[in-house]
């Protein structure tokens, strides 16, 4: 069997792409074969009108298509510019997220709920660092197939704390027979502000982290501590 290595692929994906692109019939080039057709059409034998009827409906039907893809890109853009502005509503607030990423700071570690698909007999949770590896390992002995909270303590394998940062868990899991089990994760976090690229809408929580919108699973107003010092004297 053969190796196409990734560049060769999309290179050649690219060049069919093009290929593809320049043999479609704009409504220009359509317009202008059908005026070149009856400039030079056979007078003894001129274009039936039912061939006639038959091309301005597929000029009609071109027409429209092409409307409606411009409509479509106006919806789609208008779509973006709403959810945006809709996000914008979430600065401030705790929110919870699908995602793994969890932050260090002198404060101690943020945490990370996750939940197994099933009953587990054991669950141990690996902590990587921004370089892919593994600088903790915390086991979590038997968990039900419901939410867990779980949080570092810091601490590296070596007993040496870990620097202040953006870390990540990765979860694994056993069943009784020692089959594998999935491991759902949500992280949390204040948003500070959103960023939108490619039709995508991210949080920006305020420790640095990054979440996406679209799986935001809860909001939470902040929770602000209330002063209950006695002033009498």
């Amino acid at each position: 069997m053969s190796y196409v290595d990734a560049v060769s692929y999309n290179n050649a994906s690219y060049v069919a792409s093009t290929d593809t692109a320049s043999s479609e019939l704009g409504q220009e080039e359509f317009l202008t074969l059908l005026v070149t057709q009856l400039q030079n059409q056979d007078p003894l034998n001129p274009v039936e009108d039912t061939e006639m009827i038959g091309e301005l409906a597929q000029f009609s039907s071109l027409e429209e298509l092409s409307s409606l893809n411009e409509t479509m890109e106006g919806v789609t853009s208008t779509l973006s510019v709403l959810t945006v502005n809709s996000a914008v509503s979430y600065i401030g607030q705790d929110v919870v997220a699908a995602g793994y990423s969890i932050s260090k700071t002198s404060d101690g570690c943020t945490d990370v709920y996750f939940t197994p698909a099933e009953a587990c007999d054991s669950v141990t949770a690996h902590i990587y660092n921004e370089d892919g590896d593994i600088v903790a390992s915390v086991e979590l002995g038997t968990t039900s197939a419901d939410e867990h909270t779980f949080t570092w303590d810091g601490i590296k394998t070596n007993g040496s704390e870990a620097d202040d940062g953006t870390y990540y868990v990765g979860f694994e899991a056993y069943d009784a027979d020692g089959e594998g089990v999935s491991v759902s994760s949500e992280v949390a976090g204040t948003v500070s502000g959103i960023t939108s690229s490619s039709g995508t809408t991210v949080l920006e929580l305020s420790d640095g982290r990054m979440v996406e919108l679209l799986y935001v699973s809860r909001i939470t107003a902040p929770t602000t501590s209330t002063d209950t010092t006695d002033t009498t004297q």
